[in-house]
């Protein structure tokens, strides 16, 4: 019996060291699981840091969501190649980072657009809506004809009098100016069978305007104050007899 007592004495040993060895495996893992969440906050906010760089490079310092196409809508007579040269957006020019007001200022900046909007398509496009004006009158210009708006805007020169336009005869055509202004707005007023016969609306000054007729006859028209009715009444007195019909005081019209 007595040579099994060392045996038994090594296996008690043996047990003891493999459950020391088991509980410091058990503190370790209850170490390293305090230290993992200890750390997990720190990794997560350095993860969303990572994440955000990659996006603001994305956005702001990479031609990934670069321009690749400028589309233009609404030109009429402009081109659209002269509305994207207008905008001068440089190829891979980040949407997040594009100035959409200035190139708007730039193309507005052609004569005949009247207003602009520029906006981003995401991801590579860039939309420009162009609204150009409208011509209501021409003026003469040596042996050429410049198309004026409403507005009294001279925004483009033809070589021949388009159809269908009266033609205005000032000092100097001008937005603002206040004899362009009263020009126009008696040439917008016209009839039309006053306007087939009218060669010219003449503002001297906004308060002499007449409108020279193809017979060599005037209308003299005052001032630019309640045009649509003195357009009437001038209308009707087109069979008259006599070289100057005169509207300018509607109430009571002379003709000699």
């Amino acid at each position: 019996m007595k040579p099994d007592r060392p045996a038994r004495r090594w296996r008690l040993r043996r047990d003891a060291a493999t459950t020391t060895a088991r509980a410091g495996g058990r503190r370790a893992l209850r170490r390293g699981r305090r230290g993992l969440r200890a750390v997990a906050p720190y990794a997560l906010v350095a993860g969303v840091v990572v994440v955000a760089s990659v996006a603001v490079w994305a956005l702001l310092g990479s031609a990934l969501l670069g321009v690749r196409t400028v589309s233009v809508r609404g030109e009429r007579t402009v081109t659209a190649e002269q509305v994207a040269r207008a905008a001068a957006i440089p190829v891979g020019t980040p949407l997040a980072r594009l100035d959409t007001a200035a190139a708007a200022a730039r193309i507005r900046a052609l004569p005949a657009v009247a207003s602009v909007q520029v906006r981003r398509a995401w991801p590579n496009t860039v939309v420009v809506t162009v609204a150009e004006r409208t011509a209501v009158a021409v003026a003469q210009r040596g042996k050429q004809f410049v198309l004026i708006d409403a507005g009294g805007f001279p925004f483009r020169t033809v070589t021949a009098r388009p159809a269908g336009l009266p033609l205005i005869r000032v000092k100097k055509p001008a937005e603002g100016d206040p004899a362009t202004h009263a020009a126009l707005t008696v040439a917008v007023a016209l009839t039309k069978p006053l306007r087939e016969v009218a060669t010219a609306v003449v503002a001297n000054s906004p308060q002499r305007v007449e409108v020279r007729l193809d017979d060599d006859r005037v209308v003299f028209w005052g001032t630019a104050d309640d045009s649509p009715r003195k357009a009437t009444i001038a209308t009707a007195l087109l069979g008259e007899s006599g070289k100057r019909i005169d509207v300018s005081a509607p109430d009571v019209v002379t003709v000699r």
